[in-house]
Order: structure tokens, then C-alpha cells, then sequence
């Protein structure tokens, strides 16, 4: 065919576009245009050019293009002239600079944008082929026109993208985010260019792609494609310097979210000393190291001290050309001559840093592991011998003690650094390095409840328990020494960097006496802390651990003479229990109902009668998801009608802020502990399930009772029906069905609608699973009449057959089982016909294959349903032709995956 002026000449359209899609107008529109004839024309050529040897193109399903675009642009080349050329490119330009409309939507709605209609009119497949014709006309553009044809293609490739881009703004960077790294690879200087004069105005718009991500499934950053396309071009130690000064700008933005692709991990895997994703030579890459500390310190210093980590690490490879040769050979690891000169010269960096800090030492202490020379170990603690002597700042100095404690006087910190010098050399930095401020002295002993690392005098081999005693004694030394000095002010001031529970329990040992108690419990109602959580925090503490007695006559005392405001406060931190509510029942009302408004009950056990007064004073208050998350872990202990009050009340009461409670995990267990008891009736359970159904979804619990009032009262089907569907013809629903409120309806139609998708046990079901085919004859026949009478007869039967879908099997295997299959072949609706089938797909749930699978699933299930179908032919025809429907609509979508593999492949 290569040899074939004709074909030759019909393929150049073909070849330049790489890929379309047969059902897309424009893409259609595009080939006819480059080709000068009718699309209908095309479509013969390709399929000639099917039946000859060593077929160029390929066919799938609707998709169209060529099996080898390089290969055939070779080909074909001789046959090219200048106007197919410029033709092409001014095509390219009308196809690529089409704007996604996706970006009209709202963030949380463009996953849908095909439902919404806002896809762009050319395929995915005809930008990608559109896109990678230009890297290729690029790169081998000279050397494809032989004789020149008078233009150089390199040129109007770059022209083209410099228009594509500009103005360079978060819009054209965003609709262009996956074609990106084609520009690139087509045009590197002018790619380049374009990014660095955004980076020098005021607002950059490339800053706008950094913004974080959310954390739902559907969310993605707009980051990636620029960050490919860099990627690609650090692999040319051309491009290489100036992709290293775009990614050190970038990097200087902070992005809080969880996803790995940022310029941070871009730029470090390009230094990445044991793999560097570039080729440019080791001098080339420790030159660009020094300008990046020098330029970008903070950038420079990550960079830096990544190269001797010590810690083992995991290399994710960086994007490389697809036709460019710049990466070939590279990136694929380096010797140990280069990984030791990359090293070297990281650590004569960070060893000679023009300004260290607290920050900066400790990360040289935490990598004393990975340094290869004891002399470098050694120089670290000389530089720290520097800094402690013009260091004066005490919160700096305590830092960097508590970095040097955790990373080498610590047990683990000896495994990491076992030479005997190391840790002699760190005790004595330590002693240089303590503050004469005891809170900052004994801060670390209070910075979290539980001693993550202890000091390696904690640290020896003891048993948890003789390890915690020794950490309370610690504790209690350091909070006296504290309070000699500094008193209660120095108490508190633990809480800028500790847990105020952990500070006011040992605080509480050093205020002896009625009289200092009420003189620390004053202060601090007086105080305005910076976190007044940790405040009551600290005050809670402090008065849980005094015994019932002395506590009491604390409170009352201050009571007394306290404004209504701090009085409040001062009831919210005591302990949560019943002596405490005993004294707030002398107070006034404005205390009283406050506190049942705000308190915050925390994780604690009650007594029965505690149990009881709090389910009733938190519901009173309107409180029901703080009583239901105080007594979760006892519901045995919570009465019978305050358990049904309680979770009613979770249904009624909409006055606590969204989100703040997850009581969904609670709820199976609370109705676990109500089912059963006396004086519960099914219908109550029944109704508290509808309430909670969507919680309840894959529960332990479930919806039993539920379930059974549905497929027990053809009624209730039908009223749950009506909340869903609305009718047919022109009647009315019972006036007990309507329901005028919007919200309330909405709210009942979603439960409705989880009901439906729930109930898996099928009218005339026995508790062993044995199905009465006269019960579920009588339930058919009845929910159909009431269908009918109500003005839902076509939807009702399309939901009796989804009903029926979910029927047990035979024991011998058959499905469905035969009192179904009666009632289907007695019916022989079409809807039902129609809703069963619904079903049965709807049940499969969702789906994961891998890449290159096809559709042996769809086979699987294919066959098991036209077996049935086989067996049940005879003595239930109308059944069987449902089943072997099921069967050949699997057979399509097996079709459909097989063509998606080749046309993936083939893409």
C-alpha cells in the first residue's frame, strides 16, 4: 500500500490524526476537511484498507486510526505536500483550543459533566492522536520532508503552541491540563518561555493550579499535567536547569492535601541521588544543587538533606518523552561513584549553611545515619556547639534538645546510631543546651498524654506497668520543680505545647489545701488563654483529681462568689457525673439549663441512674446525638421508654450542628439492644428502622422488621411506592399518604428509595428460607390490585419484579426458585418481565476487572443464566426467555469489554 500513490495519498489524513471516533460529527467533520472529500468517502478508504496485507489501520467498534502513526508518516511522506502540512495545523489549532465545558460546572459536579451535556465535540482520542502529530512533525519533521516542501514543521509546531497557550491564564492551563505534556515534548523553549514570564508577574497563574485538594473519591489536582510536562523536559540537561528554577518557584507553595504529585516530589526525584530522573551528568546536577540552595534556601535545604536520609525510601518514576530520545538510557539508577559524589556534595551544603536554625540542626541530627563519614556526624555536633553559643532564644534551644533526645539518646536512636561517641557527644550538647526555665526544662515530659519516645533513663527494659510509674514519677518531679519556681503561672504555661489533661492532673498534687484549689480554679476562670479548650481541659484535670468531698466544698466555695458566666465554665469542667449535678442543682436556672446546653459529657461508664438522668436532661436540651454518643457503650443500662425517647428524638430534634456526631456505628447496637425487650412492639422497630435506614444500610442489625411488615402488608409496599412515584392518572392518594412539606418529602423518599434497595427477603419467605407460593401468589395478586386502584400499575409491577429478582435458589442450585417462578409465568407482565431484569443487574453491585481482562465476567454470567434458562424451558417458558434475555444483554456487554481492551490497546 506504501507504494500506491492513491492509497498513499487517502492514508495522509489518517496518519496525521492518528485516532477518532466514527460517532462524533466533529471528528468526522475534521477528517473530511483535511481529506477534501465527503467523511462517507473516508469511512470506504479505511475499509479497503482493511482488506490489504499489513494493514495500516485498525477498526473497533467505533473508533478508527492507524496501527503505527510514525510508520505510516514515513510511508507515506513522499506523497506530502506543503498544504496537507498547513492544513493539518490549522486544524490542530481549531481542535485543541476547543475549551473543555466541564469547567462551567461546579468542582463537585464535573464528574457528571457527560449527564450534564458539557463534553467537548471532539473525542478524546482525536485530540490525543492531533496532539502527538505535533510532537512527532517536531521532532522528526525534517527528516519526514525529505525535500523540505519549503516550511520548516518544527516552527509552525512551536507557533502553534505559543497560541495555544497564551494568554497563559488558570482557564487555558485547565482545559489544557492533559495536553500539557504534549506541548511541552512539541515545543520545549517556547513551553518554557511562556511559564517563566507567568512566574515573574504579580499573580501567577500557574500558582492558582497549586491549590490543595479534597478528599473525595472523584477529586483530582490540576497540578498534574504541568508537572508531567516539566518532568519531561528535565530529562534534557538542555531544559534541565530551567525546569529545576520553575519547579524551585512552585515548590515554594505549600499544597495540604494527600495527593504525592507535587513540585516538591517532582524536583526530588530529578536530584534523587541513587535515581535521578534526568540525563544530565553528575557535575551538571550538584551545580544546579548549589544555585537552588542559593536562590530557593528553603526549597534547596529539602532537596538537600533527602540525598542522606539513611531511611529507606521508594522511588515513584517521574514522566518521560514519549518521542524524544532525551531519557533514553537514563533514569534507571546510577553508580556508586555518582550516588557518593551527589551525597557529598548535599552534605557540604547542609554542613555549611549560611544561617542554621533549631529546624535545620534537627534535621541534621534525625539523618546522622545516613551520613557515610564520622567525620561529617562529627561536624554536625560541632555546628551545634557553634550555634548553642549565639543562640539565646530558649523555645529554639529546647527544640532542638528535644530533636536531639528523641533521635539518639532514645533506644531506637541507638539502633540508628550505635557508636558509643555519638550518643557522649549528644549528652553533652544536651547539657549545653538546657534552659534554665524549668517549663522548658520539662516541657517534653507533658507534650502528649502517652511518652511516644522517653528519655533513655525511661528507657530501660520495664513492663509497661513499672514504665508508667516511672513516667508518673518523672512527671510529678518535673510539675514540683515547676511550680517552685514559677507557680501556676508556669503550669500553664506548659499548655502552648502540651495536653491540658496531662498538665492539670499533676498540677493538682502541688496546690494543697481547699484554699490554693479555689485560688487555681479563680485564676483560670479569669484567665484569656489562647486555647481556652485546653484551659478546661487543664481545670478538668485539676478537679477530677480531688475526691468527691474536697472537690465539692472547692466548687461551692467559688460559687459563691463567682459571676453567672464563670460559674457556668467552672460546672462544664467539673466531672461529668452525679455529684456534680447534685451541687448544680443549687444553682440558679441561667447555670442550670446552661450547662445542659453546652457540657460535653466525654468518654466516660455511668451508673444506672446517671444513665437515666442524662439521656433525660440532654433530650430536655435538645441534645439527643450528645446523650446517644455519652451512652454508647452501655445501652443495657439505659431504660427501655428512654432508649425509644432517645432515638426518637435522633429523628425530631434537628437543633445540633451538622457533622459533629457520627452516631451511624452506634445505631445497629442501640437497636440490637431495644429488640426484644418488653413493651417493644415490631411496629415500633419497624418505624425506628425506616427512620435510620440509611444508616442501617450493611448493618448487623438491618431492617427486619422492616422488611417483614413489607413483604408481609401488600399495603405498605404500595404506601412506600406512593412516596416515590407519582401517579399515572388523575386520582388522588388517601390524604394520610400526602405529605405537603418539600424537605419532609424529600427526606421520606430517600428512605423510601434505600428501603426498596434493602429489602432482600421476598413475600411468602420463612425464616429457613423456604418460600410459600400460595402466600406470595396472595401478596402479588394484592399489591398488583392496589397498584392499580392507587394510579401506579406499570411502576408497581416493575417494582414486584425487582422483588422477585432477589428469590432464593433451589437445593439443587436452580434459580429462581420455583414458587417465583409460578407467580412470573402466571403474571407474564412485560414490567415485571422488566423489573426483574433490573434487578438482577442491579445486584451484581459494582465492578473491577483488570485493564486487559475483556468481558469474561459478562461470559461467566452469560452462561450460568441461559443453563437456567435451559432447564426451566419447558415447564416455565415465559421465565425462561427472561433468563436467556439476561443472558444475551451479557453477552453484549461482554462484546462491548472485549472491543474496549482493543480499542484501549489500539489508543
Amino acid at each position: 500500500w506504501a507504494g500506491d500513490a492513491a492509497v498513499a495519498r487517502s492514508l495522509i489524513p489518517m496518519a496525521l490524526v492518528g485516532a477518532w471516533h466514527n460517532g462524533s460529527p466533529a471528528d468526522r467533520e475534521v477528517l473530511a476537511a483535511l481529506s477534501g472529500r465527503r467523511y462517507e468517502e473516508v469511512e470506504k478508504d479505511v475499509a479497503d484498507l482493511l482488506q490489504r496485507d499489513d494493514c495500516p489501520v485498525w477498526r473497533v467498534d467505533q473508533y478508527r486510526g492507524v496501527v503505527s502513526k510514525i510508520d505510516a508518516l514515513f510511508a507515506i511522506s513522499p506523497w506530502m505536500t506543503q498544504r496537507d502540512i498547513t492544513d493539518f495545523v490549522d486544524f490542530a489549532e481549531y481542535v485543541l483550543s476547543e475549551s473543555d465545558p466541564a469547567l462551567d460546572l461546579p468542582d463537585d459536579r464535573r464528574r457528571w459533566a457527560a449527564l450534564y451535556g458539557k463534553v467537548r465535540e471532539h473525542s478524546s482520542a482525536l485530540r490525543n492522536g492531533v496532539c502527538e502529530t505535533l510532537v512527532l512533525l517536531s521532532v522528526h519533521g525534517a527528516a519526514l520532508l525529505r525535500d523540505g516542501l519549503g516550511i520548516d514543521p518544527a516552527a509552525l509546531v512551536a507557533a502553534l503552541v505559543e497560541r495555544l497557550l497564551s494568554p497563559l491564564t488558570s482557564d487555558t492551563l485547565r482545559s489544557q491540563d492533559r495536553d500539557l505534556p504534549g506541548y511541552a515534548e512539541a515545543a520545549p523553549d517556547e513551553f518554557l518561555a511562556l511559564l517563566e514570564a507567568d512566574l515573574v508577574r504579580p499573580n501567577p497563574a500557574l500558582e492558582e493550579l497549586l491549590t490543595p485538594v479534597g478528599h473525595g473519591p472523584f477529586e483530582h489536582p490540576w497540578r498534574t499535567g504541568l508537572l508531567w510536562a516539566l518532568e519531561r523536559l528535565a530529562w534534557n540537561p538542555q531544559t534541565f536547569p530551567r525546569v529545576v528554577n520553575i519547579l524551585a518557584r512552585l515548590s515554594q507553595t505549600k499544597i495540604d492535601d494527600n495527593w504525592a504529585n507535587k513540585p516538591i516530589g517532582s524536583l526530588s526525584a530529578i536530584f534523587r541521588s541513587w535515581i535521578p530522573q534526568t540525563d544530565a551528568s553528575v557535575a551538571d546536577r550538584n551545580r544546579a544543587l548549589e544555585i537552588l540552595c542559593h536562590r530557593f534556601p528553603d526549597v534547596g535545604w529539602r532537596v538537600c538533606i533527602q540525598q542522606f536520609d539513611g531511611r529507606q525510601q521508594a522511588a515513584v518514576p517521574n514522566n518521560r518523552p514519549r518521542w524524544r530520545d532525551d531519557a533514553a538510557g537514563a533514569g534507571y539508577g546510577s553508580t556508586r561513584g555518582e550516588r557518593e559524589q551527589v551525597v557529598r556534595k548535599a552534605l557540604d551544603l547542609a554542613l555549611s549553611w549560611p544561617s542554621h536554625d533549631a529546624r535545620t540542626l534537627g534535621d541534621l541530627v534525625e539523618r546522622l545515619g545516613g551520613m557515610p563519614d564520622e567525620g561529617d556526624r562529627l561536624s554536625v555536633w560541632n555546628v551545634i556547639d557553634d550555634w548553642s553559643r549565639t543562640e539565646t532564644g530558649d523555645k529554639a534551644r529546647a527544640e532542638l534538645r528535644e530533636i536531639i533526645r528523641v533521635t539518639v539518646l532514645t533506644r531506637q536512636g541507638l539502633l540508628r546510631c550505635p557508636e558509643t561517641d555519638q550518643s557522649d557527644r549528644a549528652r553533652e550538647v544536651c547539657e549545653k543546651l538546657v534552659s534554665h526555665d524549668p517549663v522548658r526544662r520539662h516541657a517534653w515530659l507533658f507534650a502528649t498524654e502517652w511518652l511516644e519516645y522517653s528519655a533513655d533513663e525511661l528507657d530501660d527494659d520495664l513492663d509497661v506497668g513499672e514504665r508508667e510509674k516511672r513516667v508518673d514519677e518523672r512527671r510529678a518531679e518535673a510539675m514540683a520543680d515547676i511550680w517552685s519556681v514559677r507557680g501556676l503561672e508556669g503550669a500553664l504555661a506548659l499548655l502552648s505545647d502540651s495536653e491540658g489533661w496531662t498538665v492539670g492532673r499533676y498540677a493538682a498534687r502541688c496546690a494543697t489545701g481547699p484554699d490554693a484549689a479555689i485560688d487555681v480554679l479563680r485564676t483560670c476562670l479569669a484567665t484569656e488563654a489562647e486555647s481556652p479548650e485546653k484551659l478546661d481541659a487543664f481545670m478538668g484535670a485539676f478537679m477530677a483529681y480531688f475526691d468527691e468531698s474536697f472537690r465539692s466544698k472547692v466548687v461551692l466555695n467559688l460559687a459563691e462568689t463567682s459571676t453567672v458566666e464563670r460559674r457556668l465554665r467552672l460546672f462544664k469542667c467539673a466531672p461529668f457525673r452525679d455529684a456534680t449535678w447534685r451541687l448544680l442543682d443549687g444553682q440558679d436556672a441561667l447555670v442550670r439549663d446552661g450547662y445542659w446546653r453546652e457540657v460535653r459529657p466525654g468518654m466516660t461508664r455511668f451508673t444506672q441512674s446517671e444513665t437515666t438522668e442524662l439521656v433525660d436532661r440532654l433530650v430536655e436540651a435538645g441534645r439527643p446525638r450528645e446523650a446517644f454518643i455519652a451512652v454508647r457503650f452501655d445501652w443495657g443500662k439505659v431504660e427501655t421508654s428512654r432508649l425509644k425517647r432517645l432515638l426518637t428524638a435522633l429523628v425530631e430534634v434537628d437543633r445540633e450542628p451538622d457533622g459533629q456526631f457520627r452516631i451511624e456505628r452506634w445505631l445497629s447496637e442501640a437497636l440490637d439492644s431495644l429488640d426484644g425487650r418488653p413493651g417493644v412492639t415490631a411496629d415500633e422497630l419497624a418505624r425506628l428502622e425506616f427512620a435510620f435506614i440509611q444508616a442501617l444500610d450493611h448493618s448487623e442489625h438491618g431492617i427486619p422488621n422492616l422488611e417483614r411488615k413489607v413483604t408481609e402488608l401488600p399495603l405498605v409496599f404500595v404506601e412506600i411506592l406512593a412516596l416515590l412515584f407519582k401517579r399515572s392518572d388523575a386520582g388522588q392518594d388517601p390524604p394520610e399518604w400526602r405529605v405537603d412539606d418539600p424537605d419532609r418529602r424529600a427526606a421520606l423518599g430517600s428512605a423510601a428509595f434505600g428501603l426498596l434497595r434493602q429489602v432482600t427477603r421476598i413475600p411468602g419467605a420463612g425464616d429457613d428460607g423456604s418460600v410459600d407460593g400460595q402466600a406470595l401468589s396472595r401478596w402479588v395478586d394484592e399489591a398488583r390490585r392496589l397498584c392499580r386502584e392507587h394510579g401506579r400499575s406499570g411502576i408497581g409491577d416493575e417494582q414486584i419484579g425487582e422483588l422477585l429478582s432477589k428469590a432464593p435458589s433451589e437445593e439443587d442450585g436452580l434459580w429462581p426458585c420455583r414458587p417465583v417462578c409460578e407467580v412470573l409465568e402466571k403474571v407474564a407482565s412485560p414490567n415485571v418481565a422488566r423489573g426483574f431484569k433490573v434487578g438482577v443487574y442491579n445486584a451484581r453491585g459494582v465492578v473491577s476487572r483488570s485493564l486487559d481482562e475483556g468481558g469474561g465476567q459478562e461470559r461467566e454470567l452469560s452462561a450460568r443464566y441461559r443453563a437456567w434458562a435451559e432447564q426451566l424451558v419447558f415447564d416455565y417458558p415465559y421465565v425462561a426467555n427472561i433468563l436467556e434475555r439476561i443472558a444475551k444483554s451479557y453477552d453484549r456487554e461482554a462484546e462491548h469489554e472485549d472491543a474496549d481492551v482493543l480499542i484501549r490497546k489500539r489508543l
